[in-house]
């Protein structure tokens, strides 16, 4: 098996992420379009092949039910949490993630899947994100520190294993997209920006325990298990925005187990029961969420055919 490919190289110079719900298109027309999208990127790959062209086409829980009689162990809808912040959710059928060196290639991959459906389907979002500076959110620090490096280290995080059977490659997708208030943000001298982050801004070196804040955003998103290991999720997130306009991070994981997701979100959130929450929630707010199977580039393939 093999897994799509850009969940395991590192994230490309421009992304693009379409977020929709079927609402009019059939299954079949849906499949036509995703050979459609698959055609027109590797005409473009023998065309252009300095170009680091890459996708993954994922699908929500309900919409992969009608696509295939078995599903994922651990495959499930996002639940919103009420906790010291709202994190919604917002539930979709297909996520579709295309990166490049080039931003006029991801515009074209777009391009080929919306022509002819614009009108059949629900866009929830259609996310044009650039790589910032050297790999940083437009807070300024470095974003994916945590990522693991070296392929075997990122197959292992990202990808579900031989245990899973006809799901081996395939992997799990977190997408949320975050608004910054950014002004607010910078009203933070430096240091203060380093206690919400709980890592230094220019050379991105975390804080020792004993100096970082309980509630920094990196004190609450290492997730470690029983035995003290930390859980890892593999990052392809980016920045998007305009000049005057909103500006912030999509953020999209891919692991091989939902419920890393679901314990750093708990404690974002402030719902675990220990009173704390995320200090970078006062200055980004989570818009929507969801999440996506993301089969193997073979499974992806027997479904299209189906």
């Amino acid at each position: 098996m093999t897994a799509q490919s850009v969940i395991l190289p590192l994230p490309s110079d421009h992304a693009r992420f379409i977020v929709l719900r079927l609402k009019d298109l059939s299954l079949p027309e849906l499949k036509e379009k995703i050979e459609d999208l698959l055609n027109t990127r590797d005409r473009l790959m023998t065309q252009h092949p300095n170009a680091e062209i890459k996708t993954a086409v994922a699908f929500g829980p309900e919409l992969w039910a009608k696509l295939h009689p078995q599903s994922p162990e651990g495959f499930k809808q996002l639940d919103p949490i009420q906790g010291a912040f709202e994190m919604p959710a917002v539930p979709a059928d297909v996520l579709i993630h295309i990166a490049s060196q080039r931003s006029d290639i991801c515009f074209t991959l777009s391009q080929a899947f919306f022509d002819d459906i614009q009108d059949k389907v629900e866009v929830l979002d259609e996310r044009v994100c650039f790589r910032y500076f050297d790999g940083r959110d437009l807070t300024g620090f470095i974003d994916g520190t945590e990522n693991p490096q070296f392929p075997d280290d990122r197959a292992e995080t990202a990808l579900l294993g031989t245990d899973a059977g006809i799901f081996k490659d395939s992997s799990f997708i977190f997408a949320q997209r975050y608004v910054h208030d950014l002004e607010k943000w910078k009203r933070l001298k430096v240091d203060a920006q380093e206690s919400v982050m709980g890592r230094s801004k220019l050379e991105s070196i975390e804080m020792d325990d004993d100096v970082k804040p309980e509630n920094a955003h990196i004190a609450r998103v290492v997730i470690e298990d029983d035995k003290g290991e930390e859980m890892e999720i593999l990052r392809h997130s980016l920045p998007y925005g305009d000049g005057k306009g909103e500006q912030g991070l999509f953020f999209i994981a891919y692991t091989k187990n939902l419920a890393i997701i679901d314990d750093m979100l708990e404690h974002m959130f402030g719902t675990t029961g220990d009173g704390i929450h995320d200090r970078l929630l006062h200055f980004v707010t989570a818009v929507d969420g969801a999440y996506f199977f993301a089969p193997s580039e073979e499974l992806l393939e027997e479904i299209l055919e189906d």
